[in-house]
């Protein structure tokens, strides 16, 4: 089998940044008993934690299926050109929007505005892990690969969303988020391009996740699985709900297929 996972509320709960022991322990004995973990994330390669990266995955399905990496060896992959980079930053200063856009190994902001909790808190995670922040205004040649945006008040997310839709899909990820992904990718364009590089049938696969990100995924996999602390939406979607992160949610759901 193979087991695609997600990383945030998934791998890592989303509150304290704690990766339980047991969700460690769960991807090794993936790996001894013949599986296949796969991380499918909508976070760049170069921003995955790094205590995520140190895990025993086989492969990587990152940038919501803009990048696809197996066994160290990149099989795919889809940027934004500079052009585009530039149209969606300039655009977004205009329309007011909250923006971060994820590099390959740093995170772009713009210093002129005052960013609410959600993606300062994103910003100041990703400082202490270690990664670069830049500010977009000092970038002019700014190269990303993809981003997510924040409503801040009076923005206009709708003029916004409507001025790159020839250039990146939209997903709602509640509240005031919003992630970006070029358009012709998704978690499951990338399942497709590694499954088929693997000769590997869909129904051998399993999806764990816990945002709306992950319907794409769900609704390719042969068995989904949500967790317990996942968005209603995809909960809706699963064939298991399983515990939440702290609570082994990982651990108990693989042992519940018994694929450890």
């Amino acid at each position: 089998m193979v087991v695609f996972f997600d990383i945030d509320g998934t791998i890592v709960d989303e509150a304290t940044q704690i990766i339980p022991q047991s969700t460690a322990q769960a991807v090794r004995a993936l790996r001894c008993n013949g599986h296949l973990p796969v991380i499918n994330t909508g976070r760049p390669y170069g921003h995955i934690d790094p205590r995520v990266r140190a895990m025993d995955f086989a492969g990587w399905i990152c940038g919501c299926g803009m990048q696809v990496i197996l066994n160290d060896r990149m099989i795919y992959q889809d940027y934004p050109d500079a052009a585009c980079c530039r149209k969606v930053a300039d655009l977004a200063a205009q329309c007011g929007m909250l923006i971060l856009a994820e590099g390959e190994e740093e995170l772009f902001y713009d210093s002129s505005v005052t960013y609410t909790a959600a993606p300062a808190m994103e910003a100041e995670r990703m400082r202490q892990k270690g990664f670069r922040i830049r500010d977009l205004r000092e970038c002019p040649d700014v190269r990303f690969i993809k981003f997510v945006t924040h409503d801040a008040p009076e923005c206009d997310r709708e003029r916004f969303a409507a001025g790159v839709s020839d250039l990146f899909d939209g997903i709602d990820r509640g509240g005031s988020m919003m992630e970006f992904v070029k358009k012709g990718n998704s978690k499951a364009r990338g399942m497709e391009i590694l499954l088929k590089e693997l000769q590997i049938p869909k129904d051998q696969t399993f999806a764990i996740g816990d945002s709306t990100n992950d319907l794409p995924m769900f609704a390719l996999a042969g068995t989904t699985i949500c967790m317990g602390s996942g968005m209603d939406a995809l909960k809706a979607q699963a064939d298991y709900i399983t515990d939440s992160v702290l609570d082994h949610g990982i651990f108990n759901a693989l042992r519940h297929f018994r694929l450890i």
